[in-house]
């Protein structure tokens, strides 16, 4: 017997609690990857779920398609990812719980050494996921903010 495969939008983006970033003011990620969280289109519904990770709890809402259309307008100059769910089943797990082990376990997609979104976003890339915007290669400005020219 088969199973439905799901599958989510891993978005990464620059927002970050300031509230806990003196605990890591010694990390600087690049821009655009401070964190990361999952949408998935539910059709039967014509919603959206939204589901990501903070400090305060794992947060979940179902969206109308209006209020997951402003938020994919929102990620738009962000990356996001296609990823289908993979039963990647380890026997060995323990692993600090943030944004981006959460959205490991969400996905199925295990590597002990990824810690920060940007390193999530690059394994996922080099395991075959792909982008889900269509946007040329060099988004990043060189990692500052883009800027209007």
């Amino acid at each position: 017997m088969g199973s439905i495969q799901e599958e989510w939008l891993i978005y990464f983006h620059n927002t970050r609690s300031t509230r806990y970033a003196k605990w890591i003011w010694w990390w600087k990620p690049p821009y655009g990857f401070a964190h990361c969280g999952a949408l998935k289109y539910i059709p039967d519904y014509d919603m959206w779920e939204h589901i990501h990770f903070t400090h305060a709890g794992i947060r979940t809402e179902i969206l109308k398609p209006e209020q997951a259309n402003k938020i994919l307008n929102i990620l738009y100059e962000f990356e996001i990812i296609i990823c289908p769910v993979k039963d990647d089943w380890h026997l060995f797990r323990i692993k600090e719980l943030s944004c981006v082990s959460f959205i490991m376990r969400l996905i199925g997609f295990y590597k002990w050494w990824i810690i920060t979104p940007y390193q999530l976003y690059c394994a996922l890339l080099k395991a075959g996921y792909k982008p889900f915007w269509n946007k040329p290669k060099g988004n990043f400005n060189n990692g500052n903010k883009k800027t209007d020219t």
